[in-house]
């Protein structure tokens, strides 16, 4: 199912896969100055945040290049894309399908793109469970939207979200770029393939990647989920907003987390540099914070807001989430991100604040 909130055009496309849900005047723009940008993963958490500061920046730069303003936002997601605020100038189009679905892809590149973020995946747990699910949504289909990519005419800027679950084994007290990847999950597996083909379609020229790996991005608004990232936010979210949470982790488990306003201002700031910087790799770690259950649940009790009553924290280990955690970096920096102004969050109370500003404060 695909609709428009079109603000270029008041007229019905001929296809009946769009539907005309808004108009509104574009301003008179060179057709090469317009940018045409896709959000794969756009209802989830990551990319609901991205959006939304599309929405109001309406233009990016690019590749070391000027801002060159939006003219339309493809907004993807094999879930329903809750309704955008449409701002002047810009069309916006809901994409529903499945990345698995070639006729889905096909459609999504008919007008091809100039800039494209990849936030769908299929997330740990459910990896495990489900190799061939797995390796369908986060390898098999990222090879056919590359090839896509390579062959429209021009050559899109292409975000990509890894994660610190690429690395594994026995570990250094804190990770950088040049620890060798060594996952011990079939999602950490996927991303490490994804970062080595993105760097390879960028060295021959077909798109200009950049890839942040990710720690855990806090906080999910809910619902909740059985992830291992949401089962960590749900220390923030559940207390705060009056109920009991069950903590899987050892108090003491040591984990880095980022926020997902962090997450997004990091991509922006990646996606707008200039491509020599990036060497043989087009990946780098998102310098992040280093935390505990133990540290999380003080900033909680510190962060508590008046008028509400607050949830606990039930102590309840869970092996296979221990296990999953144990074997990712306990900290996660990046030198070549913070020589290039890339920064991590300065607090966990910040993030904590983050959460409350964000879905609490005009609750």
């Amino acid at each position: 199912m695909t609709s428009y909130y079109a603000c270029r055009t008041g007229a019905e496309e001929p296809n009946d896969r769009y539907r005309l849900q808004a108009a509104c005047a574009a301003p008179a723009l060179e057709t090469e100055t317009w940018m045409r940008i896709l959000v794969l993963g756009a209802a989830g958490f990551i990319g609901s945040q991205l959006v939304k500061i599309l929405c109001t920046r309406k233009a990016l730069a690019c590749s070391g290049s000027a801002e060159r303003p939006i003219a339309e936002l493809v907004l993807a997601d094999a879930r329903p894309v809750p309704p955008v605020a449409v701002p002047a100038g810009v069309a916006i189009r809901i994409a529903q399908g499945d990345v698995r679905d070639d006729r889905f892809v096909e459609s999504l590149f008919e007008e091809g793109f100039d800039c494209i973020f990849h936030l769908a995946a299929t997330l740990t747990l459910d990896a495990e469970g489900d190799f061939a699910q797995g390796l369908e949504v986060n390898l098999l289909a990222l090879v056919r939207l590359l090839e896509r990519c390579r062959l429209q005419q021009r050559t899109p800027s292409f975000v990509f979200a890894s994660s610190i679950s690429t690395f594994g084994g026995d570990l250094p007290e804190v990770v950088d770029d040049g620890v060798a990847h060594t996952p011990e999950t079939s999602y950490g597996t996927h991303k490490a393939v994804a970062e080595l083909l993105i760097s390879d379609y960028s060295r021959r020229g077909f798109i200009d990647g950049r890839v942040l790996r990710l720690p855990i991005v806090l906080t999910h608004p809910g619902p909740g989920s059985a992830s291992v990232s949401d089962r960590i936010a749900a220390l923030i979210r559940e207390p705060l907003n009056g109920r009991d949470a069950i903590c899987p982790l050892d108090p003491r488990t040591r984990f880095p987390v980022a926020s997902a306003r962090c997450v997004v201002k990091a991509m922006l700031e990646v996606l707008a540099l200039p491509s020599g910087v990036f060497g043989a790799t087009r990946a780098m770690n998102l310098p992040s914070l280093s935390v505990t259950p133990a540290s999380i649940e003080a900033a909680v009790l510190r962060a508590g807001v008046a008028g509400r009553a607050m949830g606990n924290i039930a102590w309840k280990p869970d092996a296979q989430v221990q296990r999953i955690v144990d074997a990712w970096p306990r900290g996660f920096t990046s030198a070549r991100a913070r020589a290039l102004g890339i920064e991590g969050d300065a607090s966990l109370d910040a993030i904590v604040a983050a959460y409350v500003e964000d879905y609490l404060a005009h609750a």
